[in-house]
């Protein structure tokens, strides 16, 4: 192999088609199972082979995150490679099991944010981000809301719009459609996969949670209850075409699995800025209370030290 083909072979990394990334900035790898397919480690790179076609190289450092779909055969080099660069690589087998999630197990439990580990588990602390969160989850129902109807969204605004209202909605919407939730589950692990970087970029522990709490990736869940209003909306878009639904058993396949992908990373600038923007928030809140509670706890700690010894 020369190493103009091989070049060629990086540059030309495609997923679906057109879903192609830069040089430069990180992208997520998407696979779909085939017979002719295979994946290899080679070097800092993977190695995509198809029969009857080109290969191709990526680097490992180019890539965010990896999707697969279907059952495939992977080395385990190349799962520990790529979890060792905190590339978290979600498994969808499309055979009714859960959708399974590999990232680097040394970041369980390690006390990267002392600040979100104290505040997330002691009340009052807790009961404030909580209902932190639970405004960001409103407000993403309304920008979802506007996008579906810019009048409703008006309404909802002004009249305010309950947790329990919502969800009746959204079971109106998944009523003689069991395909909803087959999807709905697909997309809300792929946002899943794609808050674990930007949480870990935070500086912020994924599975220190406030709502799902005491569980891996909790914090990263309870990002997921927050945005997914969204992936209710891209759901909502997908079985927009009655012919769509139906019974079960059922997976996206072919054009209907490249329009899932597609659609996502078409959100992916949106979902980037609202995640990093809460992210900020929350940081900033932590600080806040940070200002309320330490000189509290210094004078504490100097009154208890004055006091005499008896």
């Amino acid at each position: 192999m020369k190493d103009g083909q091989k070049n060629e072979g990086a540059r030309g990394e495609r997923r679906f088609g057109n879903l192609q990334g830069t040089s430069i900035q990180k992208k997520a790898l998407y696979l779909v199972q085939k017979e002719t397919l295979t994946i290899k480690l080679d070097g800092p790179s993977l190695l995509i082979q198809e029969a009857g076609k080109a290969s191709r190289w990526i680097p490992l450092r180019q890539l965010e995150r990896v999707v697969l779909f279907g059952n495939m055969t992977l080395e385990t080099s190349i799962l520990c490679s790529l979890a060792e660069e905190g590339i978290p690589i979600l498994l969808i087998n499309g055979k009714g099991s859960k959708p399974v999630m590999v990232s680097k197990i040394e970041s369980r439990g390690v006390q990267k944010n002392t600040r979100q580990h104290f505040y997330f588990r002691r009340p009052p602390y807790t009961e404030e981000i909580n209902n932190w969160l639970i405004s960001k989850r409103k407000s993403v129902i309304l920008k979802v809301f506007k996008k579906i109807s810019p009048k409703l969204q008006k309404k909802l605004a002004k009249e305010g719009l309950s947790e329990t209202r919502y969800m009746e909605i959204i079971e109106h919407l998944k009523k003689n459609n069991p395909r909803w939730q087959i999807l709905n589950g697909i997309l809300r692990a792929m946002l899943l996969e794609f808050l674990l970087p930007l949480i870990e970029k935070a500086k912020l522990d994924p599975h220190c949670g406030v709502k799902n709490r005491g569980v891996d990736f909790g914090f990263a869940l309870d990002l997921c209850w927050v945005f997914e209003p969204e992936i209710h909306y891209q759901t909502m878009r997908f079985f927009k075409d009655p012919a769509r639904r139906g019974g079960l058993p059922w997976f996206p396949s072919g054009d209907l699995l490249k329009e899932i992908v597609v659609r996502f990373e078409e959100r992916r600038k949106f979902l980037l800025s609202e995640v990093n923007v809460l992210l900020d928030e929350l940081n900033d809140l932590l600080r806040q209370i940070d200002g309320d509670v330490v000189p509290s706890l210094l004078r504490r700690r100097r009154s208890s030290a004055a006091q005499p010894d008896t």
